[in-house]
This record gives structure tokens, C-alpha cells and sequence, in this order.
């Protein structure tokens, strides 16, 4: 008799079960056939390079569906596709506005000829008309010269200078130009104490020589060397007798 009710007991669990599930996807057939078109799209968060005719192609070609069945992945997949963005967050708010939250990209520098590198060293394919600082390298080691531009830029400030280009060659030697034209050869390691090697010793010994000057080279233990520009011999033209 006990084992008759108990197996009673769990068959009408059961029923209730399927009956609450049932209802549940009953519900959510009726709720995504209910006329909640999305009507307006909220964007916020820092962003420049965003537009409306970017926001309304996404819209015409990949906001399918109402207020209830709209895909929030779908969609935000969608808005990664545009250049500019780097994270983006999507919700649904009553009854017709997706709220669109906009992460863009923050440019320090370009990437050798194909893109631009954002502040946390992520390359992304982009038009900019903005004056910026150039990386020559491989891909793999984008961020760590990212960090190694953000320490070099602090330690130049010094002297009011900033880097214009940045290289790290394939045997992982770094080399600097600075926005003024000075080269600065750093080689492999202790390249940030070198650089400050180079800034205390500027103003003493490099800042008279700073116009004529082909490179630094920090490639020592102890010390550099610079290499002066060749400087052209003026000549002066002859003149001429006139007659």
C-alpha cells in the first residue's frame, strides 16, 4: 500500500510538471506572436565613430522579430561587425527600445600599413585621418609593445618628447624614434632603464647635438654611443665678372 501512493505521488508530480512546462512554452509561442515591433534603438556610452546610417543598416538587415523573440546574440554579433566597436552589451527595454551599451576602440598608434592598435594593444582594421604613432612588428607581440609604449611615452615626457615609431625587430630588438627624429637603438633587454639612461644624460650631453644627430645606440652595459649626422660642406657659388 505505501509503495501504490508513493508511486501515485511521483506520477502526479509529474503530470504537474509537464503541465507547468507545458504552460510556459504555451505562453512563450503566444508571447512571441504578439505585435512588439522594435521601434527605436537607445545608444550609449563614449563613442565618435558610430552613426545612424550604420545603426539603421544593422537594423533593416539583422533586427529580426518582436519585443519577445528577438535574438539579443544574434543582434549583438551584428553590432561587433562594425569597425569601431570593440565590446558592446544589449538589453530589451519595454514594450519597443533595445538599448545598445558602446564600447569603441581607443587608438594610440597604427599598425605598420593594415590598422590601428587600441589602448590594450588589440589591432583592429580602421580608418582614421588622426596623427598617430606608428608600430612596426608581429602581431603576437602587439600588447607587450602597447605596454612598452605606455612606460617609454612616461619616461620621454621628461625631455617633452613622445614616441613616434616603435620597432621590435624578429630578433626582438627594440628601436624608438622619437617624435622630434632622435633614433634611439634600445636592443634586447633592460630596455626601459636604458631608455632613462637616455633621458638623464639628454640635456648634458645630446641636447646640443640633437639637430645633427643619425642615432643613439644603447646597446651597452654601462653607457651609448651617438652617431652624428654627415654634414654637407656649403658651397658658396662663384661669381660671375660681368663684363
Amino acid at each position: 500500500m505505501p509503495n501504490l501512493l508513493d508511486n501515485i505521488k511521483k506520477i502526479t508530480l509529474i503530470i504537474y510538471v509537464f503541465i507547468f512546462l507545458l504552460s510556459i512554452f504555451v505562453v512563450l509561442q503566444l508571447l512571441s506572436r504578439v505585435d512588439l515591433p522594435i521601434r527605436q534603438i537607445s545608444i550609449i556610452g563614449e563613442y565618435q565613430h558610430i552613426d545612424k546610417e550604420q545603426v539603421d543598416l544593422i537594423a533593416d538587415e539583422y533586427i529580426k522579430g518582436n519585443f519577445f523573440s528577438l535574438n539579443l546574440d544574434l543582434t549583438r554579433q551584428a553590432f561587433k561587425k562594425l569597425a569601431w566597436v570593440r565590446e558592446i552589451a544589449i538589453r530589451k527595454k519595454f514594450p519597443d527600445t533595445l538599448v545598445v551599451t558602446v564600447e569603441e576602440h581607443k587608438p594610440i598608434a597604427r599598425w605598420g600599413r593594415i590598422g590601428l592598435v587600441n589602448s590594450h594593444g588589440e589591432i583592429f582594421n580602421a580608418a582614421s585621418q588622426e596623427e598617430l604613432p606608428s608600430f612596426i612588428g608581429y602581431e603576437p607581440f602587439a600588447k607587450e609593445m602597447t605596454e612598452k609604449f605606455m612606460e617609454m611615452n612616461k619616461i620621454l615626457s621628461k625631455e617633452l618628447m613622445q614616441v613616434g615609431t616603435i620597432t621590435l625587430s624578429e630578433r626582438l630588438s627594440w628601436e624608438i624614434t622619437t617624435d622630434n627624429q632622435v633614433k634611439v637603438i634600445l636592443g634586447k633587454e633592460n630596455i626601459i632603464k636604458k631608455l632613462n639612461l637616455f633621458t638623464n644624460n639628454y640635456q648634458n650631453i645630446l641636447a646640443e647635438l640633437k639637430n645633427r644627430i643619425e642615432y643613439v645606440d644603447l646597446r651597452y652595459k654601462d653607457g651609448f654611443s651617438v652617431k652624428k649626422l654627415k654634414e654637407r660642406p656649403i658651397t658658396k657659388p662663384k661669381e660671375k665678372n660681368i663684363l
